[in-house]
C-alpha cells in the first residue's frame, strides 16, 4: 500500500499516486524520449571529475596567496550556477525533442484543430426580439455566431440555417469561405413569427450527411423558449434520434443560451390570429373581424385595442379590455368597407409595458369585390316565375335599398347547362336540379375544383338516381348518397325548426347568437336524408371513368355542344363532409365539403316554400348572402400559414368563349348562332412581391396559365405582403395584399423546464451550454493544445547563453588569478 504524506498539497498527492504519473505522460507527444533525461548525469560527472583533476600539496608559505573566504564562496555559487545551467541545457533540449503540451485555453483560446463542419442554426421567432435597450436577443445570437466562426480552421466549413415556422437554408452548402458565412449572417431578417427547433435540426442533418469531414457539429443560438422544442412529441424526437445514427460520423448539437444575461420574463401581451366572417365581401355588406388576445403575467392588464384599415386607425373603433392573469379575452369589431378593392385589416394593442412588442399587431387580408356573379340553376321549368325553383333566390338577391345588388345573378334551366356558362361566375345554385348533361355535370366539378362555391338545395326531383348522374358520377359528391326523401309528423306536437346549438361557429354563428332569430323558427316540412358512401360502383377518382364516351358525346338537345373535359388521372377528391347545422328531428340541414380548392353547401331541403317557409323569414336573405360569401372566400387564398405559396393571379378572358343559343324552340345545326368573345392578348408581364421586411422578390410568370400567374413559394416571415402586377412599361396592372400567419404557441413564452432539458439531454440528443466561451471549450476541449517545445528551445538558448557568458567570466578571472600569484612569487 502506498503512503502518501499528510502534509502535502491536495495537487501533489494526486501528482505522487502511480495513475497520476501515468496519466501525465499523455502531455507529451513523445513521451519515450524522457528516456534522454538521464543525460542530466552527465554535467554532473563532469563537474566532479573537475574537482580531482591535482593533487593538493601542502605548502605553509602559499597560505599568503590563497582566496579569501568570500572570493571562495562566490567560485563555489559560480560554478554550482554552471553545473544547474547545464543540467538546465540538457533538461530543455530532451523536454522539447518530448514535445510536451497543455490543453488550449491555458495559454491560447480553444481553436478547432480538424476536419470540421458546422451548421448554424439561428432562432429567428418573436421572443428573439427581447431587447435590453440596445441589443435583441437576435442581434447577439448573430454576434455569438459569428465570434464562434472566428475559432475554426481553414479546413472547417459552415452552413447557415434561419430557423423559423419552416427552416430557411441561408448557406445550403457547407463553405470554407468564412467572410462569405459572416456576410450571410448579417442578412438574416428580423426575428418574426414561430420557430420549430426539430424541423431545423432534420434539415442540417440533412446538410451534415453530405459532408465528408471528421467532426460535424449543429450549433443552436436560442433563448431557451420552451414552446419551440416541443419536448412532449416523444415520437417526433425519436425520429430524430435515428436520424442522427443515418450520417456516417454522428453530429453533435449544441444550444447556446442567449438569454443568459438577460432579465427573465414577467410579461408578455400577444394578439392571436385574426379571423373574419368572410374573406370576401361586396361594399356595404358588414364584416366581423375577432381575435383573442393573451396576457402571460401574473397580473392583471388592462390594454386599449383598435381596429386599423390599410394601416390606418379607424375612427370609433377602439375598446379597452382588461385580462385577467394568464388566461386570454376575445375581441370583436364589426366594419363595412365602402370602397372595392384589396384590403388589409389590423387589430393592435398598446400594453404599457411588454417584454416584445413584435406580437401586438396582427392582419388579415379581405377582398372586396364590386358585386359578385352568380349563376342560379333553375331544376323544374316553369313559364310561371313564382313556381320556379330559383324565384325566391332571385329576389333575395336583389332586394337591396340603393338599387346596387350585392350578387348580380343570371338563371338557366338545368337542360341549358353548358361548360362555357361556368367560365364568368364565382359560385353557383343549383335549386331541385334533377338533369345536367354529361359536359355540364364534368365542367361543374372542375369548375369548384378551381376554387369556386357551389351551392345544391334539394326538392321534389332529388333521388338517388339524379344526385348520382348530376353530382356523383362526376367525383363531386362522391362521399353522399341520397336514401330518401323524409316528412315532418303531420300531427307532431312540435314543429321542426333548426336546432341552435347544432349551428357551427363560423359564418352561421350570427343566426344562433339570438334565440329570437327567424332563422331559428323557420319550419320544415320536408327534406333528403343523405348517408356517406357513393350510390353508384362507378370509381370517383376518374371523371372519364364515371361517365362513358364523355370526351366524345354530345348533349342530346344540342348536338354540337363542347365535348366534356378529360379529367387527368389523378382528379381532384372530396373530403367527408362537415354538418354545419341539424333539424331538431336530428337529420342534417346544412352540409359543407371541400372538392378540390372549392367549397360545396349542400342544403337538404329546398330554396323556396316548397317544403319550408325559410324563404318567408327575414333572414332568408342574409343567409342567402353568407353562404354564397362563405362559398366564394374559399378561393381567394390570401391569408395563409407560413410556408403555404402565395399566388397572385391576373385575369383575363378566355381565349373562345362560345355560347350556342336556339334561334327557336325546335333549333337543327344550320340555325344555331354562335356568340364568340375573341381573344384578347395580354402584354408581357411581370409578377412583384414585396415581403415584410421590404425585400422585393421577382419570380417568373406562368403566362400559359389562365389566368396568368406569380407565385411566390413558400413565405416564411409572417405579415402583409404586397403584390403586383407590372407591364412592360412598369406600370402596375393589379395589386393585391397577403398575409401570412404563423403558429400562435410562440406568443406564450415558456422557458425550458429541468425536465424539459431532461428530455432534450436524453441519448445525449443536445447539449446545453450557457455561453460561447464554455462551448468552445467542450466542443475543442480534447483536440484544441498548445505545444511548449518553441518555448523549451527558447529556454534552451537563453541556458546556452547564460552557459557561454558563464564560462566565460569563469575563465577570465581564473586567469586574473593566475597572474596574481605568478608576480607574487617573482617578487619573493
Amino acid at each position: 500500500m502506498q503512503v502518501v504524506p499528510t502534509f502535502l498539497p491536495d495537487f501533489w498527492k494526486n501528482f505522487a499516486r502511480p495513475a497520476t504519473l501515468f496519466h501525465m505522460l499523455q502531455f507529451f507527444l513523445n513521451p519515450w524520449m524522457l528516456t534522454g533525461l538521464l543525460g542530466i548525469s552527465l554535467p554532473i560527472i563532469a563537474h566532479l571529475l573537475s574537482r580531482r583533476r591535482f593533487d593538493v600539496v601542502e605548502w605553509g608559505a602559499m597560505q599568503f596567496l590563497n582566496p579569501s573566504r568570500k572570493t571562495r564562496r562566490r567560485l563555489r555559487l559560480e560554478e554550482l550556477l554552471l553545473l544547474l545551467l547545464r543540467i538546465g541545457l540538457v533538461t530543455a533540449i530532451v523536454l522539447a525533442a518530448t514535445r510536451p503540451w497543455i490543453p488550449g485555453g491555458w495559454l491560447s483560446a480553444y481553436r478547432s484543430s480538424g476536419s470540421r463542419t458546422v451548421v448554424l442554426v439561428i432562432d429567428g421567432s418573436n421572443s428573439m426580439s427581447r431587447t435590453d435597450g440596445v441589443n435583441t436577443l437576435h442581434h447577439r445570437a448573430i454576434r455569438r455566431a459569428t465570434e464562434f466562426l472566428q475559432s475554426l480552421g481553414s479546413d472547417d466549413s459552415v452552413a447557415v440555417i434561419d430557423a423559423r415556422d419552416q427552416p430557411i437554408a441561408l448557406v445550403p452548402s457547407p463553405l470554407s469561405d468564412l467572410q462569405t458565412v459572416t456576410t450571410e449572417l448579417s442578412k438574416i431578417p428580423s426575428p418574426a413569427g414561430a420557430c420549430a427547433i426539430l424541423p431545423a435540426l432534420e434539415k442540417a442533418i440533412g446538410i451534415l450527411g453530405r459532408s465528408s469531414a471528421a467532426t460535424r457539429e449543429i450549433v443552436v443560438f436560442s433563448d431557451q423558449q420552451g414552446n419551440n422544442w416541443h419536448t412532449q412529441q416523444e415520437a417526433d424526437w425519436k425520429r430524430f434520434d435515428e436520424l442522427l445514427k443515418l450520417p456516417s460520423v454522428r453530429p453533435r448539437v449544441w444550444m447556446v443560451n442567449v438569454s443568459s444575461q438577460s432579465a427573465p420574463v414577467r410579461r408578455n401581451l400577444a394578439v392571436g390570429k385574426v379571423t373574419i366572417s368572410r374573406e370576401t365581401t361586396v361594399p356595404g355588406f358588414p364584416v366581423r373581424i375577432r381575435t383573442d388576445i393573451r396576457n402571460s403575467s401574473d397580473t392583471e392588464t388592462s390594454v386599449p385595442v383598435r381596429l386599423l384599415l390599410d394601416g390606418q386607425p379607424l375612427a370609433g373603433q377602439q375598446q379597452q379590455i382588461s385580462i385577467a392573469p394568464n388566461s386570454e379575452t376575445r375581441v370583436e369589431f364589426e366594419y363595412t368597407l365602402r370602397t372595392a378593392g384589396n384590403h388589409v385589416l389590423s387589430i393592435e394593442a398598446a400594453p404599457a409595458d411588454d417584454a416584445w412588442t413584435i406580437d401586438n399587431l396582427r392582419h388579415v387580408a379581405i377582398q372586396v369585390e364590386p358585386s359578385l356573379p352568380v349563376l342560379l340553376i333553375n331544376g323544374s321549368s316553369t313559364s310561371v316565375a313564382s313556381d320556379q325553383d330559383t324565384y325566391f333566390s332571385q329576389l333575395a338577391f336583389s332586394s337591396i335599398e340603393d338599387g346596387t345588388p350585392w350578387v348580380t345573378t343570371r338563371v338557366l334551366d338545368a337542360a341549358e347547362v353548358q361548360p362555357a356558362d361556368f367560365s364568368s361566375v364565382s359560385a353557383v345554385i343549383c335549386c331541385n336540379v334533377a338533369r345536367l348533361s354529361p359536359a355540364a355535370s364534368s365542367a361543374l366539378a372542375e369548375f369548384v375544383a378551381r376554387g369556386n362555391g357551389l351551392v345544391i338545395a334539394c326538392g321534389p326531383a332529388t333521388t338517388a338516381e339524379s344526385f348520382d348522374a348530376c353530382f356523383v358520377q362526376s367525383g363531386l359528391m362522391t362521399p353522399l348518397q341520397v336514401l330518401r326523401n323524409r316528412d315532418a309528423a303531420p300531427q307532431a306536437a312540435e314543429l321542426v325548426h333548426v336546432a341552435p346549438l347544432s349551428i357551427q361557429p363560423g359564418w352561421l354563428e350570427r343566426f344562433r347568437s339570438d334565440p329570437s332569430r327567424s332563422f331559428l323558427k323557420a319550419t320544415f316540412q320536408r327534406w333528403t336524408v343523405f348517408r356517406s358512401g357513393p350510390a353508384s360502383a362507378v370509381p370517383p377518382t376518374s371523371v372519364r371513368a364515371a361517365i362513358p364516351n364523355a370526351g366524345t358525346q354530345q348533349d342530346s338537345g344540342n348536338p354540337t355542344a363542347t365535348p366534356a373535359p378529360t379529367a387527368s388521372a389523378a382528379a381532384p377528391q372530396s373530403s367527408p363532409p362537415v354538418v354545419l347545422a341539424q333539424l331538431t328531428s336530428g337529420d342534417p340541414l346544412l352540409m359543407e365539403l371541400r372538392h378540390g380548392k372549392g367549397c360545396v353547401l349542400l342544403l337538404t331541403s329546398t330554396l323556396n316554400r316548397l317544403w319550408n317557409d325559410l324563404p318567408t323569414r327575414a333572414d332568408f336573405v342574409p343567409f342567402l348572402h353568407e353562404a354564397i360569401f362563405h362559398t366564394t372566400s374559399v378561393r381567394s387564398s390570401r391569408n395563409v400559414m407560413a410556408g403555404e405559396s402565395l399566388v397572385m393571379t391576373v385575369p383575363r378572358p378566355p381565349k373562345t368563349a362560345k355560347r350556342q343559343i336556339p334561334e327557336n324552340p325546335a333549333p337543327d345545326a344550320a340555325q344555331m348562332r354562335t356568340e364568340t368573345q375573341p381573344e384578347e392578348l395580354l402584354p408581357s408581364l411581370r409578377f412583384r412581391f414585396v415581403t415584410p421586411d421590404g425585400q422585393v422578390r421577382e419570380p417568373e410568370s406562368d403566362s400559359s396559365s389562365s389566368p396568368p400567374s406569380g407565385i411566390l413559394p413558400g413565405p416564411v416571415i409572417p405579415g402583409v405582403y404586397k403584390a403586383s402586377v407590372l407591364s412592360d412599361g412598369n406600370n402596375a396592372l393589379a395589386e393585391q395584399s397577403f398575409v401570412v400567419n404563423y403558429d400562435q404557441s410562440e406568443d406564450q413564452y415558456e422557458a425550458l423546464t429541468p425536465d424539459d432539458r431532461a428530455r432534450l439531454t436524453t441519448n445525449d440528443r443536445v447539449r446545453f451550454t450557457e455561453s460561447l466561451e464554455e462551448l468552445r471549450k467542450r466542443m475543442y476541449g480534447k483536440e484544441s493544445i498548445t505545444e511548449l517545445w518553441a518555448a523549451l528551445i527558447n529556454i534552451f538558448l537563453l541556458f546556452l547563453v547564460a552557459e557561454l557568458l558563464l564560462t566565460r567570466r569563469i575563465i577570465l578571472r581564473g586567469h586574473g588569478a593566475d597572474s596574481a600569484v605568478a608576480d607574487s612569487s617573482n617578487r619573493t
